[in-house]
């Protein structure tokens, strides 16, 4: 009978499985696997409090199982119960050491109590002991998301290098951490402290300067994210200068010391994911003008590509990509083998996806149809500054478009099977890509106006192996999908760039099937406070939207005393590179919006609303303030967030979806 039972559970027919176990225990009450397994079911009906009691029973008549412990744990923290659920969680510890969803889910508990340094040393440890689990590693990555560490043993160092080079994990989540082990070292504080007195910190702090320039966790890191640290930025600068001034004045002009070679190719890197954000002397142009002439002479007139590569490459492209030399395409035929690693990399990413972005790009090269000249304008900021260039994804939570929607309005209606997602204004592909990997049963169609945007969100879904995606070059106003036809549309971050944003809308509701679900991104007027002062000092100054007039603006920015409302823009992670800034400071054509005004917005169009999207920690704190029932209550979010006015720094991101009867 119980065999019975367990097939109907695995096989997803619960109400089987629930009267097969119940018939095991009303013969033999005491039947240890039955007591567990109903437990289990129960927990998974979303009856945890029934659960618990049934688990219960079961490590009464057996108390060496850890699993039973684990179950146990899992339903007391869905009720609530944080220091019960720790404590069984231990005991299943205690049982197998090396027991994953009991690591994880201690880790989970611990970290819902807020005992962060707790969590970070169990998974820290973890990690260590079963290094090729990934489950493991992508908790502790999203565990260290905005945590700056300030010491570290060598097992964490070690750990956070392997992190570094793990491609299924988001670098953006762990570069604070390791940013903060760097920035808080002797050496780097050494050599931040003569940036900050206007030395040359290879002059006068040589010994700490090598020690940074030789930290294999900054080189790690630099390839792999944008610093979004103006101090650590300053550092890189100065560090940036005296590898140039050192390789262009020595007899054997371009050489880069050995000890400064990784760090040479690993901060080019950073300056290219930068888009050369970091501000440059007279002095500093003028070098760089005279290798590029060296280095295009010796593109044109050297037979062997594999005597092109030398040092001279790696210190160019800390300022310009290597594409902006003439005959760039000479470094298409460099034999990576031929060459370090390292520099490899470098060159693929200054050359090789250039050339496949410009091989896409030229694909979508037809022009789309534009509905109006506020378009027209945005198209081409976009064609100049493609928006966001992002380097990573973190690991997608995979779930189903059913799940989804069921989960929002859990009473309503599903649309139709099979599931098509539009995702309206993709920009560079990064929500896209993003939610495609998330819904891999669906089919995600993606529209842009801009064709490099849309070649480099071409260019990276070639990289992730991305299938399910299809990138189309077009205008929300003249999109001509047919009606009703996706099950999810989502629109983040366009909107408010529109002639007319309501309009925009209102084609986008066309699209979507009638029980289908919509999220929107809007910008906030009282998050984006500082970055309206920081629009009107850029309008005040003039400031021009090319790349020197971005540096020139950001540097200006900088230098503002921190009581200046535009100085906190800075804070903004799209500051540092030069895309985003020019996205955050100077864009042709946005405005912003208030709650209120999204309610007003929301009930025009008969649309409900179905939530913000927030880290849970935001939406704890709301809980604690305004109570769980209120979490679609757009009067209470208000009052939160004129009491948190950072809560929608990154925007007004929330789902909604049709009222129904």
């Amino acid at each position: 009978m119980i065999a019975y039972a367990l097939q109907h559970h695995q096989g997803g027919r619960l109400r089987e499985a629930e009267a097969g176990y119940r018939a095991v225990l009303a013969r033999e009450p005491a039947h240890v696997d039955a007591l567990y397994l109903l437990g289990v079911l129960l927990h998974q009906t979303r009856r945890s409090g029934e659960a618990i009691e049934w688990v219960q029973r079961a490590i009464a008549r057996n108390a060496s199982r850890p699993e039973f412990f684990n179950t146990l744990g899992d339903a007391q923290r869905t009720e609530g119960a944080y220091a019960l659920a720790e404590s069984s969680f231990r005991q299943a510890l205690a049982l197998r050491v090396d027991y994953t969803d009991a690591q994880l889910n201690l880790a989970r508990t611990l970290h819902a109590q807020g005992k962060l340094e707790e969590t970070l040393v169990l998974l820290f440890e973890a990690v260590a002991a079963q290094p090729t689990e990934p489950a493991l590693r992508h908790l502790l990555a999203s565990m260290l998301h905005g945590v700056a560490l300030g010491s570290a043993n060598q097992t964490i160092r070690q750990v956070l290098l392997e992190l570094c080079t793990d491609d299924s994990i988001g670098a953006e989540s762990i570069a604070g951490a390791v940013l903060g082990l760097v920035a808080s070292s002797d050496a780097f504080r050494a050599v931040a402290d003569a940036c900050q007195r206007g030395d040359d910190p290879l002059g006068t702090q040589v010994a700490a300067s090598l020690t940074v320039m030789t930290d294999s966790l900054l080189i790690a890191i630099l390839p792999r994210i944008v610093v979004h640290d103006a101090s650590i930025e300053r550092v890189l600068t100065a560090l940036r200068y005296g590898v140039l001034v050192g390789a262009t004045e020595r007899a054997e002009a371009g050489d880069i010391p050995p000890a400064m070679n990784d760090f040479a190719i690993a901060l080019a890197r950073q300056c290219f994911n930068t888009e050369y954000a970091f501000a440059t002397t007279i002095d500093e142009e003028q070098r760089v003008a005279a290798l590029a002439r060296e280095l295009s002479a010796q593109l044109s007139n050297t037979a062997n590509t594999i005597d092109i590569v030398d040092d001279r490459l790696t210190v160019f492209a800390m300022y310009a990509p290597l594409h902006a030399l003439r005959d760039w395409e000479r470094l298409l035929d460099v034999d990576a083998s031929c060459v370090r690693a390292p520099l490899g990399a470098l060159i693929r990413a200054h050359v090789v996806d250039h050339a496949r972005e410009c091989s896409l790009a030229a694909q979508l090269s037809s022009a789309a149809a534009v509905s109006d000249e506020v378009s027209i304008a945005v198209r081409e900021q976009y064609e100049s500054n493609p928006y966001p260039r992002w380097l990573t994804l973190p690991q997608s939570s995979i779930t189903s478009v059913t799940a989804l929607i069921s989960a929002l309005r859990p009473d309503h209606a599903l649309p139709r099977a099979p599931h098509t997602i539009l995702v309206a204004g993709c920009g560079t592909g990064q929500q896209a890509l993003t939610t495609a990997r998330s819904f891999p049963e669906a089919e995600v169609t993606a529209f842009d106006l801009s064709a490099a945007s849309l070649a480099y969100a071409s260019r990276m879904a070639e990289a992730l192996e991305a299938r399910n995606v299809h990138f189309a070059r077009g205008d929300i106003m003249q999109y001509a999908g047919h009606d009703g036809e996706f099950s999810i549309v989502a629109c983040s971050g366009v909107l408010h760039h529109l002639a007319d944003p309501m309009a925009g809308w209102e084609r986008l509701l066309a699209a979507l099937a009638p029980n289908g679900v919509m999220k929107i991104g809007l910008y906030s007027t009282i998050a984006r406070r500082a970055v309206a002062a920081a629009r009107a000092f850029v309008a005040e100054h003039h400031f021009a939207s090319d790349a020197r007039g971005i540096r020139a603006c950001r540097q200006a920015i900088l230098a503002l005393p921190d009581t200046h409302p535009a100085r906190a823009v800075a804070q903004f992670a799209d500051f540092f590179s030069l895309s985003g800034c020019r996205d955050l400071v100077m864009h042709v054509h946005e405005r912003t919006y208030t709650i209120p005004d999204l309610a007003e917005c929301l009930t025009a169009r008969d649309l409900a609303f179905l939530g913000f999207q927030l880290p849970q920690p935001v939406q704890a704190q709301f809980v604690a303030t305004h109570g769980a029932g209120a979490l679609n209550d757009l009067t209470a979010w208000d009052a939160f967030e004129h009491a948190h006015p950072h809560t929608f720094a990154a925007m007004y991101q929330f789902w909604c979806a049709r009222q129904t009867d």
